[in-house]
């Protein structure tokens, strides 16, 4: 004698890998991201939870594909722009607005379990060779672009971020989208000088070694 149950159905044959990642999004956008788990995204799909399994390993793997996902509405453009400044502009901006779009990729793309993909390193580190030849400080600029970016985004979507959601009322000392443009290109002019102090000092280095290679012993 079988049970009849009542409600959502076990299996769901219309449920993709797609739609899992999507609806994880939607929830993490509205609810942030500790709201999300299996039965969470189970309940949004009208779907059984042993259904998702089928799809996604796990809550881990979730998070993993909804971080890609959202870095992937604003990618990096091939080829990059020429000139250095301008490639750290456009992607700081792509960043901001995946950012300020979806705040809690603060925090999962900054999770090396949740998004290890090194692309959009090798493009910058790539895009800075018309400021400097050395491919660490290349890294380093690189490294501290994106710490600056997601500096000032936590302190535009803070709100975003604490429970309770967005409030009319926002703290004086919250980054605005000028203060944003202001401080990056603080940011692009010390990193000018740095490079500029870099250069002088193997130019220097390398002179040195060639006074000492062609002195008499």
């Amino acid at each position: 004698m079988a049970i009849k149950t009542q409600g959502r159905q076990a299996s769901s044959p219309g449920l993709t890998r797609r739609a899992i990642v999507a609806a994880a999004v939607r929830i993490a956008d509205a609810e942030g991201v500790s709201a999300l788990s299996m039965r969470r995204l189970a309940t949004e799909l009208d779907s059984g939870v042993m259904s998702l399994y089928r799809h996604v390993a796990n809550k881990e793997e979730v998070l993993t594909a909804i971080t890609q996902a959202a870095c992937d509405e604003h990618p990096y453009p091939e080829p990059a722009p020429q000139d250095w400044r301008d490639a750290m502009r456009l992607a700081a901006r792509l960043d901001w607005e995946v950012y300020t779009r979806h705040p809690w990729a603060l925090v999962t793309s900054s999770s090396a379990r949740h998004f290890s993909d090194t692309s959009c390193l090798d493009w910058m580190v790539d895009a800075l060779a018309g400021l400097t030849d050395d491919p660490d400080l290349a890294r380093s600029f690189s490294i501290a672009v994106w710490s600056y970016v997601q500096g000032v985004c936590i302190q535009h979507v803070a709100q975003q971020l604490l429970p309770g959601g967005d409030k009319p009322e926002q703290s004086p000392l919250r980054a605005t989208e000028h203060d944003f443009e202001v401080g990056l290109e603080i940011l692009l002019d010390g990193m000018e000088q740095r490079a500029a102090r870099a250069g002088a000092q193997t130019a220097d280095d390398s002179r040195v070694r060639t006074f000492s290679a062609a002195s008499p012993h």
